[in-house]
């Protein structure tokens, strides 16, 4: 039976820094250094790293110059084939999908982490076979379409040097996964691929302003650009932009989102966004009065630590298997220590039965394949497919409008 559930107004403990590439490659620190673009165009100057830190003072992001869109962007989105919606009542669910690793190398290999994917020896961003292999599994997982983490551009001022050296996954990593979803596609097996934005990189920006809106605006576009429209998981004909919290984020109200999707209509068709935020975004920030803020959903991070979240501000049953132990454990020993033991995937189990019993629309699973904070439930060596299994049965059920196995 699935153990006591949190009270309905209590906020996950939350793991620190839980989008942050691994340690093993230089983790991301608040700094922000430009590196050499993987477009054609003529590099960009390298900044002097500027130190910040959470939480602290609105900041102007500066010029936008650095922000590249891909092809698929006003004339051109119009002429590529549109997007396939899923219906904005179907049972869904997603997955977080960090794409940062290349461990072809064995010295970007974290000897600390406790889960390793097989295969070592070609899992790489850079591999449109990593990712057809990720996604396939997802599919056989029961998962409708993947988050993937999106950490910017080279020259972003929210970004820190690149943690494979030469290489900018996050805008690299793009074309190997089209690749792949072409691959999926052609084969009768179409997968769907939406923006999980790592607000991590945000620099403490004022999104109030209309700077600060354009360099929210711009990160979520660039990403889009660069990706065919056919690939793109859509709810309600509405592109999926999954909004990570507002630590690095100073001040924001309810104009930040509507300015977000009225540019993007204008980008893409008139389309507009199908904005999911975390928690933290539920009101306003440094704003005043305070104001409420709609969009189309809510979800709550932390459940891969803290359990399965029943807050009734929340639309998304976020679903996680457990939580370390991290490199930190290694390096710190028993101070940086967060674990939540996984208990042979019963801990996951339970968390599954409370999504399907509360009724929500869609789930998403924490993660897919963080292998440096332990919240996978992909293939690895250490724990097989297991996972993979029983998030099908799982998602069975829930597909089946089931509020139970």
């Amino acid at each position: 039976m699935p153990t006591a559930l949190p009270p309905a107004t209590a906020a996950p403990t939350r793991p620190p820094d839980p989008t942050s590439p691994p340690a093993s490659r230089s983790p991301p620190s608040p700094q922000a250094a430009a590196t050499t673009p993987t477009t054609t165009a003529a590099p960009l100057a390298r900044p002097t790293p500027e130190r910040l830190q959470p939480g602290g003072p609105p900041r102007d992001p500066g010029p936008l110059d650095w922000a590249r869109p891909g092809p698929y962007l006003g004339p051109d989105f119009a002429s590529a084939p549109a997007p396939v919606s899923f219906r904005a009542d179907q049972p869904l669910i997603a997955t977080y999908y960090f794409y940062w690793d290349d461990l072809t190398d064995p010295a970007h290999r974290d000897p600390d982490r406790a889960l390793r994917p097989p295969d070592q020896e070609h899992y790489s961003f850079l591999n449109a076979d990593t990712h057809r292999r990720q996604f396939e599994d997802m599919q056989r997982a029961g998962v409708d379409f993947a988050l993937a983490v999106y950490w910017g551009e080279p020259g972003h001022p929210g970004r820190a040097a690149p943690s494979i050296p030469g290489h900018d996954w996050s805008t690299e990593g793009i074309p190997p996964m089209v690749a792949a979803l072409d691959q999926l596609a052609a084969a009768g097996r179409s997968f769907k691929l939406g923006l999980f934005l790592d607000t991590t990189i945000m620099a403490n920006a004022d999104l109030t302003t209309p700077n600060g809106k354009a360099y929210l605006y711009v990160n979520v576009r660039d990403f889009y650009s660069r990706i065919p429209p056919r690939h793109w998981a859509a709810i309600g004909g509405k592109p999926v932009v999954w909004l990570y919290d507002v630590q690095w984020v100073s001040r924001f109200d309810q104009s930040t989102f509507d300015d977000l999707a009225d540019r993007f209509a204008r980008d893409f068709g008139g389309l507009r966004p199908y904005v999911v935020r975390e928690l933290q975004w539920y009101q306003s920030k440094g704003v005043d009065p305070a104001q409420s803020i709609k969009t189309d959903d809510v979800y709550g991070w932390g459940a891969a630590l803290s359990g399965y979240n029943p807050d009734g501000r929340l639309g998304v049953a976020e679903v996680g298997p457990g939580f370390g132990p991290t490199d930190s454990c290694h390096r710190q020993g028993g101070a940086g220590c967060v674990l939540a033991d996984r208990r042979g995937g019963d801990r996951y189990a339970e968390q599954l039965a409370a999504a399907l019993r509360s009724g929500r629309r869609i789930i998403a699973i924490e993660t897919w394949n963080e292998f440096d904070e332990s919240t996978g439930i992909a293939e690895t060596v250490e724990l097989g497919r297991a996972y993979i299994e029983l998030t099908r049965t799982y998602a069975d059920a829930f597909h089946a409008g089931r509020r139970g196995l």
